[in-house]
């Protein structure tokens, strides 16, 4: 009987064990679906944008909405009419308005263009 209970508790350690190191670990290759959406876009802006926001990345307010023509100077006119995310970020202007907003796809995080700010 205690060769049964050794040769069971044994058998559940190692499938313990084998499952355990099995599960990939996450490396530092990080692909853009396990990054936040703004900082993905925000390494894609020109790095003359970059200066002109306050703080960093991590400030900006993100969103879904449906991108309409008169939500910007749109230039891949592909998106229009489809859901995409709105990124409103901060800048350091001291008159108003004092934020940037771009947008970019759900699928891929790719930047597609600056939105318009009131």
């Amino acid at each position: 009987m205690k060769k049964i209970i050794l040769f069971i508790f044994s058998s559940v350690l190692l499938i313990g064990l084998f499952s355990a190191c099995s599960n990939p670990k996450e490396s530092n290759n990080t692909t853009s679906d396990q990054r936040d959406v703004r900082e993905v876009v925000y390494n894609q802006l020109k790095t003359k944008d970059k200066e002109l926001i306050k703080g960093t990345w991590k400030d900006g307010e993100m969103r879904k909405i449906t991108l309409t023509e008169i939500m910007g100077n749109i230039s891949d006119k592909s998106y229009i009419g489809k859901e995409v995310y709105l990124i409103d970020f901060p800048t350091k202007s001291i008159s108003e308005p004092n934020n940037m907003i771009v947008y970019a796809s759900l699928d891929d995080y790719k930047f597609i263009d600056y939105g318009l700010v009131d």
